[in-house]
């Protein structure tokens, strides 16, 4: 049975949490047998009966009694993030970690994204998802999440394709 994945926002730094630890919590929060895949907030689970809104609320919940920070959460469902990789139109660059795709906790309510003058990068805005081309790497770029989030006036979280391809695996 096809799995669902939970994707926090803003994990590292000063809310950086152990993967085990994570793992524990949403067990004990009756979230099941949790998978993550590196320690950035991506985990793979079961949603049984609970609609995708309803597993983001059941994680941001238990990561705030169990660890104290209070993140955002974004789920998608196999079939969804299948969907999104396979309309990524920079999913097959050559160079997988410089093309993100920003996760939305709602549809952008325009599919124009204003990208900072001279920037290189190229940017498209479908539904729910962003999906950016960073072509001089991400590490320098004014484009991030937070930079798209204030832009679009929408929470999301961004992952890079090879990271979301390692997801749409995990979670089949």
């Amino acid at each position: 049975m096809p799995r669902s994945v939970a994707l926090i926002r803003g994990v590292g730094g000063p809310t950086a949490m152990t993967m085990p630890a994570l793992r524990e919590v949403l067990a004990s929060a009756g979230l099941g047998e949790v998978e993550t895949l590196q320690a950035a907030g991506n985990l793979v689970l079961d949603p049984g009966r609970r609609s995708s809104a309803a597993v983001a609320k059941a994680v941001r919940a238990a990561v705030r009694e169990g660890f104290g920070f209070d993140l955002p959460v974004i789920v998608r469902t196999h079939a969804e993030l299948a969907d999104a990789h396979a309309r990524n139109p920079f999913a097959d660059a050559a160079e997988g970690r410089w093309v993100q795709t920003v996760f939305l906790a709602e549809p952008a309510e325009t599919t124009v994204l204003e990208l900072p003058t001279g920037a290189p990068e190229e940017a498209v805005v479908d539904g729910r998802e962003v999906f950016v081309r960073y072509p001089d790497g991400i590490g320098g770029s004014k484009v991030q999440a937070g930079y798209i989030e204030k832009q679009l006036g929408v929470v999301g979280t961004a992952r890079n394709a090879n990271t979301v391809a390692k997801l749409i695996a995990m979670s089949a």
